[in-house]
């Protein structure tokens, strides 16, 4: 094709871009970055270390205060199903939360939580109402009726609890009768579906009668399993974890309340700053994270990104990536099974690779926000990639043509943040709905523009 060719279809593809973006005006226009970024950038705090160390609190006896708390649409949800518990939850400012725990009572007579699309909060709150008195259901948004949660309604009503589903398809919304009391026991957990189904037993269980006794069916995902571990064992009770087939909480344990318990940044957030990085060969460094963090996803950028020859250093004020030179941005072939959410971060850089991206074992993805396998090839795909899809993940090829696109994002966050990379390196990258990010990064957009200086 000669230059006036190219420069035609050029125009026609912005052409249809301005058109989309009249038909969709809820849509954001990604600037490609005029230099290479040199930034520290501060994110939220963790959500999952949030909605755990609020679970916590609510069960200890007495005051705690948590520091740096995320404020985000899944933690707004969770305090106000707190709340609606019977829990004191006082939000004193955006990072810090007063929490007066109820000592593993729930006297409520009946409540109504709604939990949006928040897979975390519905899961640890149908176990911790198995220690109510009273009728507690549980719902959200279409989307959440359609992710089962099953594999925990069955333990729980092993261990002694009345919890159904109400439509017996083992999908919200979820009627949990309590009578006060949770007996606990031995069970078998399918926890293949989500970890969060086992730290959803463990953080309850020291209230238990009996104390629990839980044996894993499947491939379990440890790494998220042990930050719940570490928190309770920082709020005072101990598990015992057999070889990661078995884990026992015993009774009588109770949380103790924290005057000052502090949540680190979320690894997860930071990981599209450090990919960022990867692709435009800048440096970036997060604030507050370190190679201790107790979040697995800082693997994403320790292991991945260090293997895709990413420079990473642990400095005192953060997790410092520099990416490398232009076209020396290596593939990788990864089991991204226990740091799942930041696979999709690692298929919108992919393209930019000088070899194929192979992300294998996430097959229960597909049953989170939105079917994030199938969302992440056609998105690609719509981009002009070259990818091929499996049941259980995707090989993305190399791409030194992307095409810009108006990207669908399912209301999904980590879709939205993820692709929104692509529009550092690529013009005419836009984004439909970016108001979803803020399920867990309210100010993502605004944090991204740093980047540009």
């Amino acid at each position: 094709m000669d230059m006036d060719g190219a420069l035609l279809m050029q125009q026609a593809q912005w052409s249809i871009l301005l058109l989309k973006e009249f038909l969709y005006p809820d849509s954001l226009l990604i600037a490609p970055l005029s230099h290479i970024p040199n930034v520290r950038i501060t994110v939220p705090g963790s959500k999952s270390i949030t909605n755990r160390a609020l679970i916590l609190a609510a069960l200890a006896d007495g005051k705690s205060l948590l520091s740096g708390a995320l404020d985000a649409d899944d933690t707004r949800v969770m305090i106000d199903s707190l709340q609606q518990l019977g829990i004191e939850v006082v939000r004193e400012d955006d990072t810090t939360i007063q929490v007066n725990g109820s000592g593993g009572k729930i006297t409520v007579e009946a409540a109504e939580l709604f939990l949006s699309n928040s897979g975390t909060s519905i899961r640890f709150l149908t176990a911790m109402s198995s220690l109510a008195q009273g009728t507690i259901r549980l719902d959200g948004v279409e989307r959440m009726r359609q992710r089962p949660q099953n594999d925990l309604i069955v333990a729980l009503n092993a261990l002694g609890a009345h919890v159904r589903s109400e439509f017996d398809n083992g999908c919200p919304p979820i009627v949990v009768q309590g009578n006060g009391t949770f007996h606990g026991g031995k069970v078998v957990l399918r926890a293949e579906a989500s970890s969060q189904f086992l730290t959803a037993l463990l953080m309850v269980a020291p209230y238990s009668q009996q104390g629990v006794e839980i044996e894993i069916e499947g491939n379990l995902r440890p790494l998220y399993v042990e930050i719940t571990r570490s928190m309770m064992r920082q709020w005072g009770v101990d598990t015992l974890n057999v070889n990661g087939e078995r884990f026992i909480a015993a009774p009588n344990q109770k949380y103790l309340p924290q005057p000052c318990y502090a949540i680190e940044p979320d690894a997860s957030s930071a990981s599209y700053f450090f990919a960022a990085a990867a692709i435009t060969g800048g440096t970036v460094t997060v604030a507050g994270l370190s190679r201790e963090a107790l979040q697995g996803d800082i693997l994403f950028a320790t292991d991945i990104l260090a293997e895709m020859g990413c420079k990473v250093e642990d400095r005192t004020e953060g997790i410092t990536v520099t990416g490398p030179l232009p076209g020396q941005l290596r593939g990788v072939d990864k089991d991204m099974s226990a740091i799942s959410d930041t696979s999709l971060t690692l298929a919108a850089i992919a393209p930019f690779a000088n070899s194929p991206t192979t992300i294998r074992n996430v097959a229960h993805s597909r049953l989170q926000e939105c079917d994030r396998i199938s969302a992440v090839c056609t998105e690609l795909k719509r981009m002009g990639v070259t990818v091929e899809e499996r049941p259980d993940g995707y090989t993305i090829q190399p791409c030194e043509n992307i095409q810009p696109a108006l990207i669908e994002t399912y209301h999904d966050h980590r879709i939205a943040m993820s692709f929104a990379l692509v529009g550092l390196r690529v013009p005419g990258i836009t984004i439909n709905d970016p108001g979803c990010a803020a399920k867990t990064f309210p100010n993502y957009w605004e944090t991204l523009r740093r980047l540009a200086g």
